[in-house]
């Protein structure tokens, strides 16, 4: 297994010292088989993280309530048509990778966030045997433990049950692959509570090293306040408010900086290394389904709903936003920043949001006051309720405004009750017919086939039942 697995780092460092990456141009060219932790960096940047021209969960937004659906050609000739592609997803088929004309678009987050564990798995094992100070193993292990739990986590709300306390611990989640070589084995769902329990062990041991650790780069790497970020987020999921409360407390006490909307240059994207908030990016800024600004007007703009959100003097209607379409980011070549990020507005939502369940309403009211004082134009923003209920309902739809269209808004309706969601299908080219799909409340669909490539290779996985679905 050792050999297997020293070919396949051969490879990929070979991969890695070649990519255009400028964090991998300023590496010598000539340390090929691993043996510093400076390789095992290289490694882990080039093949764990989700770098600008990386993405996972591309279609996440298409199957919420945040979205509807245009014709090609609606308002510009110049319009991309992605309903085909989409409809799967849209429509909340029972396989949602197949298109209209009977193509497949295989779904490769699957593929993706494993092949980043497995990288992640590589490097813990090997910390022991690297050349390299104790401070830099130390970066090294927090960083690839982040890692591997923010890949469990988007794995196990992509494909596993949703978190319920009194199901958790026989709900279907994830598998757990603890190997580091490349063998060919069929490994069964581990629990969601296994999986949530993994990730959380992960989040408490890499905050640690990070504390451990004088290193501090760029928010291109992971970091301790992200680390903080996400144990907060899965505290939430997993309705430990305690925690919530007090792993957001640590990041806001590090940063806690809101980036203000009447004071931005609005030449920028919101998603730009000028903006305060932002804690890590990864990921690319393109999304197949919505035109990010490249064209007038794309396929699936919108939902009236969300759009009915926003007043009039939120000023997050024209930064987020544009032709009614999601415009947050933009190139890394422009923005200095890849097109995703955990952002420090979301630590205030989450302890919020613990708050109000904690029925501490003047502490959620104030977190969430306080986000809402950067976005508006003028004093007009406050809100209040002195009832749990509205109180919850006013953090909801601020975390909604906040987080739409950054890969929350799926999950969050997943931990809320899977409420029911229609959505109306333009179908044909010329003689376009409205055709209404329903989602229905708690409906198996809120939970995504593992993709086909994978069942089809591993009999062991246990194939969650999506129900058949035609236009109503």
């Amino acid at each position: 297994m050792k050999q297997m697995k020293y070919n396949l780092l051969f490879i990929l460092i070979c991969l890695s010292l070649t990519s255009c990456n400028n964090f991998l141009e300023e590496k010598s060219n000539d340390k090929i088989i691993p043996k510093t932790v400076d390789n095992y960096e290289e490694l882990l940047y080039g093949e764990a993280y989700f770098r600008g021209d990386q993405n996972f969960g591309d279609y996440l937004d298409i199957m919420t309530d945040d979205v509807k659906c245009y014709t090609k050609g609606h308002g510009s000739s110049l319009a991309s048509d992605a309903r085909e592609d989409a409809y799967g997803y849209y429509t909340w088929q029972i396989d949602p990778e197949m298109a209209t004309s009977g193509s497949r678009n295989n779904d490769d987050s699957w593929k993706d966030l494993y092949h980043s564990i497995l990288m992640c798995n590589i490097c813990i094992e090997d910390l022991s045997a690297m050349e390299g100070t104790q401070d830099e193993k130390d970066f090294l292990h927090a960083e690839a433990l982040f890692i591997r739990a923010f890949d469990y986590f988007y794995l196990v709300n992509l494909y596993g049950e949703p978190y319920d306390k009194a199901t958790a611990s026989s709900a279907l989640g994830v598998p757990i692959n603890n190997l580091t070589g490349m063998e060919d084995v069929n490994l069964p769902r581990a629990t969601v509570e296994a999986n949530y329990n993994m990730i959380m062990d992960d989040l408490k041991n890499s905050i640690e090293f990070f504390k451990k650790t004088t290193i501090v780069l760029d928010n291109f790497k992971a970091n301790l306040e992200s680390a903080y970020l996400l144990s907060s987020r899965v505290a939430l999921y997993m309705k430990n408010y305690e925690d919530v409360v007090k792993y957001a407390d640590l990041v806001i006490a590090k940063k806690p900086s809101l980036y203000d909307f009447k004071t931005r240059d609005s030449k920028l994207q919101f998603i730009n290394d000028f903006n305060p908030e932002i804690l890590f990016t990864f990921g690319n800024y393109r999304l197949p389904y919505f035109d990010n600004g490249y064209f007038t007007i794309s396929s699936f703009p919108i939902s009236e709903e969300l759009k009915a959100l926003y007043a009039n003097n939120d000023l997050r209607n024209e930064v987020f936003f544009s032709s009614d379409m999601p415009d947050k980011n933009g190139k890394v070549d422009d923005t200095k920043i890849y097109g995703f990020a955990m952002r420090t507005s979301e630590a205030y939502l989450n302890r919020a949001e613990a708050y109000a369940e904690l029925d501490v309403l003047d502490k959620a009211l104030a977190d969430i006051n306080r986000l809402r004082s950067y976005r508006f134009s003028d004093d007009n923003y406050i809100v209040s309720a002195s009832v749990k209920e509205d109180v919850l309902t006013i953090v909801k739809d601020e975390r909604r405004r906040e987080l739409c269209f950054e890969k929350q808004r799926w999950f969050d309706l997943r931990r809320w009750g899977m409420p029911r969601i229609e959505h109306v299908y333009k179908a044909g080219t010329s003689n376009i017919t409205d055709e209404l799909y329903v989602l229905n409340e708690g409906d198996a669909a809120y939970t995504l086939p593992i993709p086909h490539y994978e069942t089809e290779r591993n009999t062991s996985i246990v194939r969650i039942k999506r129900p058949e679905r035609s236009a109503q």
